[in-house]
């Protein structure tokens, strides 16, 4: 669900981004595979919203017209491919790919109707994307003709996450009406020398679970369970930028104060190095993906 939420997120970030119609061209077919108006239309608002990261001059219509075309190419080479080879795309991702459309559609559909996209033309492009995936663990997973080695992946792993436990103290306030209000400089800095004061005694040996449930105390607030070890990597838009730098700023074990825009958080790095094996087994697909995806693409523009 998570992964939904942050993807609906980028999605909608894209459409409020480019107020210009998608484009037309005619269905191409590719390898006897037809693709449709609307899967071109989309790659072609794609490549107007994200030109820069495509190495596209901003503006440039003939640019971004010809990288729609080239990635409708690909997709129906690499459907073909997939077909051909009789690659089985695994369950997870076929299901991730129909709740990306569903979510999406439920949320822009006349905005992609009035510009000629239909929800068979999303449910391709998200599973062009699972294809891909789907080709890197046949490629490079376990019994791949490229497989890659546990060493490896485990070694991306820790440079790509970092695992921490904290807990938050808020620098806002509910006001009278229920809106929330910042704290003023009094609280706030009472409230910071509280968690630095904090940060000292678990750095001196007290667990990060018996402060939290000091500080529930003081707050009035009952702890449920105990605190669970979160992992992140730079660039996460779950958290505020830069928290991801100040988390591997922290030597593994130690506790710092890590400030946003409006809260506090108690936070203690976790060594990930030696995570059990359901941890790095729950991560080991990111890990891969993030590897190897970009030699996937390059096999795909040789289809």
């Amino acid at each position: 669900m998570r992964k939904l939420l942050l993807a609906l997120l980028c999605v909608a970030l894209a459409l409020s981004l480019c107020a210009c119609g998608f484009g037309r061209a005619p269905a191409q077919a590719v390898s006897g595979l037809q693709v449709s108006q609307g899967v071109y239309a989309w790659f072609l608002n794609d490549a107007r919203v994200h030109a820069e990261t495509y190495g596209l001059a901003p503006g440039d219509e003939a640019a971004a017209a010809a990288y729609a075309e080239t990635q409708c190419r690909r997709l129906a080479a690499l459907d073909h491919y997939i077909k051909a080879q009789k690659i089985s795309v695994r369950v997870d991702l076929k299901s991730d790919a129909a709740s990306r459309t569903e979510g999406e559609w439920a949320l822009f559909r006349t905005h992609y109707l009035e510009r000629g996209v239909e929800k068979p033309d999303l449910t391709r492009i998200h599973t062009f994307e699972a294809q891909k995936k789907q080709l890197a663990l046949t490629l490079f997973g376990p019994g791949g003709k490229k497989e890659l080695s546990e060493q490896v992946l485990r070694a991306s792993f820790v440079k790509l996450y970092v695992g921490f436990k904290a807990f938050e103290g808020a620098l806002t306030a509910r006001s009278e009406t229920g809106e929330s209000v910042p704290l003023d400089n009094k609280a706030q800095k009472a409230l910071l020398e509280q968690f630095k004061r904090m940060a000292a005694r678990a750095n001196g040996g007290i667990g990060l679970d018996e402060l939290y449930a000091e500080y529930c105390e003081t707050q009035g607030l009952i702890v449920t369970a105990p605190l669970g070890v979160s992992l992140m990597k730079e660039g996460d838009p779950m958290y505020d930028e830069g928290f991801f730098a100040q988390v591997a700023a922290l030597a593994p074990g130690s506790t710092g104060v890590i400030r946003t825009a409006g809260s506090l958080y108690l936070l203690q790095r976790v060594a990930i190095d030696k995570s059990d094996d359901d941890v790095f087994e729950a991560y080991r697909d990111e890990v891969l993906w993030h590897e190897k995806l970009p030699d996937v693409e390059a096999f795909v523009a040789k289809l």
